[in-house]
């Protein structure tokens, strides 16, 4: 069996990139593959602290041990899943030049849409840079057809894979209750919003949207989970007290609290115009515990998400829209949740992630 190191997020923080490497890592170890990591979390967390020298040379030091580790590691295949911008693409430079020393082969996964974005719009010094380390890898990978584009100017179509995100098993409902959900009629519509709470996912849209659900009298509860983004606590915190009889905020939720959270949701919503927006795992999370799903045409959700199979395609940046999708959605709610759950418990659980990079990693 290869011996194998990823280098990445891992959790904490909890992501869809950190998660993914989490099942991953988990998941070829289980099949008996020698597996270690190097976690990058923990040199951002040292990097978010205030500026001083001593924080600059533990950083510093920890890089020097990560790279013993991985010169005297004797590596199959180095798997590293690197950052967007230019900045975020470059502080993996280190790991993927010791791959070039070792000769050992590399495999990128961008977990995002925006890194092409990043190449086209560069200036010339920074692409021979990102052009350089790319051009070496043994492949790279993506997480849908639409996104391929990323790296067609850099490799051969032979090197560029496709992977689509899985859930995680402890989100999984068991078939039984997926079944007694379908088997309800919904009196009140449940919402739900399981992401971060950025601007450029949309919670702003939901919020200004709501004012439509009441002035037409349309009976629903909310649901939101996630951290707040630092800069709209103040604006949130108004909406929820604003709304306390329909809206509930329940933090960030995990395991066992996110999938009953899930499971007695019916409609997710993610309005995203998120610029690096790649395969979000919650609107998968939400298929596999039978909910609905409205939300844009971003990154590259419209690999799994079609309009009017899976849901509803809303506009960006519309609040009208999503209440207009709600509308249409609820009509035909139990149609929705049963394509899904079927869609998605054949074709996104942990398993179908794991064997899908395992038969690119050995390809």
């Amino acid at each position: 069996m290869k011996k194998i190191l990823m280098v990445g997020p891992f959790p904490d923080p909890v992501h869809g990139q950190s998660m993914a490497n989490q099942i991953l890592f988990e998941g070829l170890s289980g099949k008996g593959y020698e597996v270690k990591n190097i976690n990058t979390a923990l040199l951002s967390k040292i990097g978010q602290k205030k500026f001083s020298l001593r924080k600059l040379f533990i950083a510093f030091g920890k890089l020097i041990g990560e790279l013993f580790k991985m010169h005297f590691g004797n590596y199959d295949l180095v798997y590293i899943t690197p950052g967007h911008s230019f900045l975020g693409f470059m502080r993996y430079s280190p790991y993927i030049f010791m791959c070039l020393i070792k000769k050992t082969p590399y495999f990128l996964h961008s977990h995002g849409g925006q890194l092409g974005n990043t190449y086209r719009e560069s200036g010339r010094f920074k692409k021979i840079l990102l052009k350089f380390f790319i051009r070496r890898a043994s492949g790279a990978i993506v997480l849908g057809d639409s996104l391929k584009w990323m790296f067609q100017e850099l490799l051969s179509p032979d090197k560029i894979f496709v992977c689509h995100n899985g859930v995680p098993k402890e989100v999984i409902s068991h078939d039984s209750e997926i079944s007694q959900k379908l088997s309800k009629k919904a009196q009140r519509i449940k919402l739900l919003y399981l992401s971060n709470l950025m601007k450029e996912k949309g919670i702003l849209d939901i919020f200004e949207s709501l004012k439509y659900f009441k002035e037409n009298n349309f009976e629903f509860t909310l649901k939101i989970a996630g951290g707040i983004e630092k800069n709209l606590e103040k604006e949130i915190m108004n909406f929820l007290e604003n709304y306390k009889e329909d809206v509930a905020y329940l933090g960030v939720v995990k395991g066992e609290e996110k999938r009953k959270l899930l499971l007695e949701s019916d409609i997710f919503l993610l309005p995203t115009y998120y610029s690096i927006e790649g395969q979000p795992i919650s609107i998968l999370e939400s298929m596999i515990n039978g909910c609905a799903i409205i939300t844009t045409d971003q990154g590259g959700i419209g690999d799994i998400f079609t309009d009017n199979v899976n849901g509803r395609q809303c506009r960006k940046k519309d609040p009208y829209s999503i209440y207009s999708a709600v509308l249409n959605v609820s009509k035909d709610l139990k149609r929705f949740q049963k394509i899904n759950y079927e869609i998605a418990i054949n074709k996104h659980t942990q398993n179908n992630f794991i064997e899908r990079l395992e038969d690119i990693i050995n390809s």
